[in-house]
């Protein structure tokens, strides 16, 4: 699906995944859904000048132990990170979230998001069985 959408290439994350991929510090861009355990693994992938985004914390929000930039990261690597804020706080109002024009685009089909699966309240029970099985296949809704 990430390719469809532009990526030139998607890997899964797995233990030292830096030091399984020929490219290691020649890649552009690394988009890291899973957070705090995997970041400083991806910072080993990328090259100068290139970036890493933290737009997910799949792995949990445990602190990364003794993070030390200077060490741990190479000069002119970039690490971001997006979080979606959609309650909005005083440092990132509801009214900067593009959640109404990333809707309208859905809608208008500008961008393809067609979920996986779609339940109804009353299954989800078996929402979460499809869920826990890793059987999704992509993103599963719920509707009431």
């Amino acid at each position: 699906m990430l390719e469809t959408l532009g990526a030139s290439r998607v890997e899964l994350e797995g233990p030292d995944l830096s030091k399984r991929i020929a490219e290691a510090k020649q890649i552009d861009a690394v988009l890291d859904l899973v957070g705090n355990s995997t970041v400083l693994d991806s910072l080993a992938m990328v090259r100068r000048g290139g970036s890493v985004c933290l737009a997910g914390w799949l792995g949990g929000l445990a602190p990364i132990a003794d993070f030390n930039p200077l060490l741990q990261m190479a000069s002119g690597v970039n690490l971001t990170f997006f979080g979606s804020f959609v309650f909005g706080t005083p440092g990132f109002p509801v009214s900067d979230v593009p959640l109404q024009k990333i809707a309208a685009d859905v809608a208008a089909g500008r961008l393809k998001a067609k979920p996986s699966r779609v339940f109804t309240f009353d299954q989800i029970h078996e929402a979460h069985q499809v869920m826990e099985a890793n059987e999704a296949g992509g993103k599963m809704v719920v509707v009431h």
